[in-house]
């Protein structure tokens, strides 16, 4: 029988501490983390308002309805470069705002796609579509 009730004890015990620490440890312990460890991370997306190489890394300004962020790429940044052009909205895998990030990864890219102007000589209309105008720039 106090086999048993300690069996019991110990199971309940570490299912406490299992739950105290599931609820309060990402706080405290979080920060300290790779950010691959943080499991799910909601994705920041902004427009690019600039973008800057300089040598051997490349800084984006990124406007988010948080605030500005400067992210400083260090690593792949000749892809970077001709993936992301200033005007794009670009989603940042990250869990917090942050204003400075380094490295941070990319979730999504939408490119901005210009579409043509509604009358001659006018300056050309931004689409509501750009998956199906680029769609249809490939297909012609």
């Amino acid at each position: 029988m106090r086999q048993i009730w300690g069996f019991v004890g110990s199971f309940l015990g570490g299912l406490v501490i299992g739950v105290v620490a599931t609820l309060f440890a990402p706080k405290f312990v979080g920060p300290y983390l790779p950010d691959i460890m943080g499991g799910n991370l909601d994705g920041i997306a902004g427009k690019v308002a600039t973008k800057q190489r300089e040598g051997n890394r490349l800084l984006l300004t990124i406007l988010t309805p948080e605030g500005a962020i400067l992210a400083t790429f260090k690593n792949k940044v000749t892809e970077i470069d001709i993936l992301v052009d200033a005007g794009d909205t670009i989603s940042l895998a990250r869990k917090d705002y942050r204003a400075f990030l380094e490295d941070p990864r990319i979730g999504r890219v939408r490119k901005q796609v210009e579409a043509p102007a509604q009358q001659a000589g006018g300056p050309p209309a931004l689409s509501r579509e750009p998956e199906k105008d680029i769609k249809e720039q490939v297909l012609q």
